[in-house]
């Protein structure tokens, strides 16, 4: 059964794969990573707009600033221990802004060489360094899908479930991996749950609706028959 779901999965590999390639997220797509929707580009915008406030109050922003760029070149050119000096550094001297970002970065870093761990606890210090929730609620998304693999799905549902309120940015990307991880314990009716909100959801996009209906047809055909009966006569 579990060789059949993950190969269930695999089918939509690529489509995910490209959708999170600037992510630098790759490495963690493997057997449950294709109903895993984790582009999150939106904090460009919103931290940019923070950073655009923040720069002119002095020098001190625009060397953090430069900081943050030197570091940026660093990682791209595949200098991946200089970048993560320069990160570690602004994460520690730089403004609030800077330093937040500079924790994210040096999580990708960790990702880069295979290190999940850190990455998701980099993240997590991010997330409690973030000075808007936009950044904030990313920073926490992002830290569950590098400790995916050693997370269980009430885990991921103690750190997930803040981001899935009506009007959180992330709730559709947070309610899917939650779908994946209720998935991959078998825990048909709450995969189910997830994926039946995402299937309806109007603020998703349309391939994760997508992707939320080939989980559903996915779940019918494989949940052991009666699970949904059985579950309902638990509730009463």
């Amino acid at each position: 059964m579990v060789e059949r779901r993950s190969a269930a999965l695999v089918d939509i590999f690529d489509e995910v794969e490209e959708e999170l390639r600037h992510e630098r997220y790759q490495q963690l797509l493997r057997s449950w990573g294709p109903w895993v929707a984790g582009a999150a580009a939106a904090i460009v915008a919103g931290v940019a707009g923070y950073q655009g406030y923040e720069f002119w109050r002095g020098g001190v922003q625009s060397r953090a600033s430069d900081a943050f760029i030197a570091g940026q070149e660093a990682f791209e050119a595949g200098r991946l221990d200089a970048a993560d000096e320069a990160f570690a550094t602004l994460a520690e001297e730089g403004p609030r802004g800077y330093a937040t970002l500079a924790l994210m970065e040096g999580a990708a870093i960790a990702l880069e060489q295979g290190d999940a761990a850190r990455a998701a606890q980099l993240y997590e210090q991010a997330a409690e360094r973030a000075p808007d929730r936009l950044t904030r609620d990313l920073a926490r998304y992002r830290g569950v899908l590098a400790g995916f693999d050693d997370l269980s799905y009430d885990d991921v549902m103690l750190r997930l479930e803040p981001l899935m309120g009506g009007d959180a940015a992330f709730g559709p990307l947070a309610r899917e991996l939650a779908g994946a991880a209720a998935m991959r314990e078998a825990r048909w009716e709450e995969a189910r749950s997830h994926y039946e909100l995402l299937s309806l959801a109007l603020d998703g996009s349309p391939n994760q609706s997508r992707r939320a209906r080939e989980a559903l047809a996915y779940i019918e055909q494989n949940a052991p028959a009666g699970t949904a009966a059985a579950d309902e006569e638990s509730d009463a």
